[in-house]
């Protein structure tokens, strides 16, 4: 099948909004800290003061931006690491910001997600726009590369309408990439568009899977931009709506300064940023459940709310939860975290646990062999559970933790054991851990503590008595009688035999033995 090979562009107005994002920072502590979220965007400026780094602190190096792909200009650079990041329009810069940016240097406008680390991939030009082979190429870069940089969300603040989207959307390319970029295992929120009628959410916001995003006034009014659902196969969208009017975020190229923006492409952005911080509260949180909670936690509003849009069939529909206009409804951050938060476990801020281990200049814990982490807890807990912020990874207990204690140690060699099994990440470098306390059916607040392994030799435990199996106290049991047998039978040849004796008293007796210990199970 030959498809068409349209072009993207920017829904140039753009987005982020505040939903009560510093109800989350004050009663929770998570400011998007341990997630990677990807911006597929025109390009992120590495250079400015709010996206340089995570700490503001010129004597550190931790970086914000871990990764930059470039399939506009350099394609065939893809490990992430060849490319300083650069923005040479504008709109990815602003978008990023939005999502993640310090704040730095007034701390007047910070991102939704302040320590949250970014990826950029580079698909559109310096004039905003991109084909659908180089907008696939970095999505495709995206998945490729997700759980090297642990790549867990991703903003795409781009649309537009092939013509194929006449005949059906899903048999859009885009539209399919999106869908899989979804299953893979990392949350797509993408624009719903600014066309600013009905029926106008074009490619890839008309994807099934993907978490479409219309865009708010500051008021909560829907903006009057916004595109709306169906879409052509009337499919409901958007998903949910944020504020993108007048934000102010990120101005690239001029190290410090900011502007002001509007549009679905600056909503989208700052609902990526909240599902950073869901993300923290709950790594094991798939793509599909972070699209759930905030549509079940969304304030349903009616299509003519506040008299932002004409009223629409829906509304008619009691206790109706989504429409054409503002899909779900206007997204609550502090429900949706705390949400996330307890899929598990109830979660009890009282609770916290605090890093005591020395961080090096780079902000990380350097952990060689024989090394450990060490942390305070506020209280003694029932257990201490741990895992690396990877997709595939699981949460584990810390064996060694006295649970009648207010300390906790993780060694190099059980982060090892645990990282050895997870595909598509090398064990040197850097790590990221969430450690959680467990009280009967309450846990703390996730810490994330970033890790720099120096080395994957495991340390060698030397064996003592109380370390050996029962089948090597077995095995030397029965080699110790052995050796008393035959110095015994040698004792009566001295004795019994003149002149043809065997052995003789004055000659050295020697056993060799071979310990047999159980195999690792």
């Amino acid at each position: 099948m030959v498809e068409l090979n349209g072009m993207l562009g920017i829904a140039m107005d753009s987005v982020v909004g505040v939903h009560g994002v510093d109800q989350v920072w004050e009663e929770t502590g998570y400011t998007g800290s341990g997630t990677t979220v990807a911006i597929i965007d025109t390009g992120i400026d590495g250079d400015h003061e709010g996206l340089n780094d995570l700490d503001d602190d010129n004597s550190t190096n931790d970086t914000k931006v871990i990764a930059f792909y470039d399939a506009i200009n350099a394609p065939e650079q893809t490990n992430g690491t060849e490319i300083f990041p650069y923005d040479d329009q504008g709109h990815g810069s602003h978008c990023a910001g939005i999502t993640a940016g310090t704040g730095a240097p007034d701390y007047d406008f910070i991102g939704v997600a302040p320590q949250a680390r970014l990826v950029g991939v580079k698909v559109l030009d310096s004039g905003g726009s991109g084909s659908f082979d180089t907008v696939m190429g970095g999505m495709q870069w995206t998945i490729d590369h997700r759980y090297e940089f642990n790549i867990r969300a991703a903003s795409m603040s781009l649309g537009g309408f092939g013509l194929i989207e006449w005949n059906s959307a899903e048999e859009d390319s885009v539209n399919r990439m999106a869908n899989e970029m979804m299953r893979s295992g990392i949350a797509l929120f993408i624009a719903a568009g600014n066309a600013a009628i009905t029926a106008q959410v074009g490619t890839p916001g008309s994807a099934e899977d993907v978490i479409t995003v219309g865009a708010l006034d500051k008021d909560t009014s829907i903006a009057i931009y916004s595109s709306q659902g169906p879409t052509e196969e009337g499919r409901i969208k958007p998903n949910i709506a944020f504020v993108g009017s007048n934000v102010m975020s990120v101005d690239f190229n001029t190290k410090t300064g900011y502007t002001s923006k509007s549009g679905t492409s600056m909503a989208t952005p700052g609902a990526a940023g909240l599902g950073a911080l869901m993300l923290q509260a709950n790594p094991d949180l798939s793509p599909f459940d972070l699209r759930n909670i905030m549509q079940e936690t969304s304030t349903y509003r009616q299509c003519h709310y506040m008299a932002g849009n004409e009223p629409c069939p829906e509304d008619l529909i009691p206790k109706n939860r989504q429409n054409n206009v503002y899909g779900h409804g206007h997204v609550n951050s502090l429900p949706s975290v705390i949400e996330a938060a307890s899929q598990s476990y109830q979660l009890n801020t009282n609770y916290s646990l605090n890093l005591t281990s020395a961080l090096e200049d780079d902000n990380l814990v350097h952990l060689s062999s024989g090394d450990s982490i060490t942390l305070s807890i506020s209280e003694p807990m029932d257990t201490i559970q741990w895992r690396s912020n990877h997709l595939r990874d699981d949460w584990a207990i810390i064996h060694d933790y006295d649970h009648e204690t207010t300390t906790v140690t993780l060694s190099h060699s059980d982060i090892i054991d645990q990282l050895e099994h997870l595909p598509g990440i090398s064990l040197e470098g850097n790590q990221t851990l969430s450690i959680r306390g467990i009280k009967d059916d309450q846990a703390s607040p996730n810490l994330v503590v970033y890790i720099m392994i120096m080395g994957t030799e495991k340390e060698v435990e030397p064996l003592g008595d109380e370390g050996l199996s029962g089948l090597a106290m077995l095995s030397i049991g029965l080699v110790t009688g052995l050796a008393v047998a035959l110095a015994g039978l040698g004792a009566m040849a001295v004795i019994t035999r003149d002149g043809s004796n065997i052995f003789h008293v004055d000659e050295e007796k020697t056993f060799d033995a071979v310990l047999i210990a159980d195999s690792d199970m």
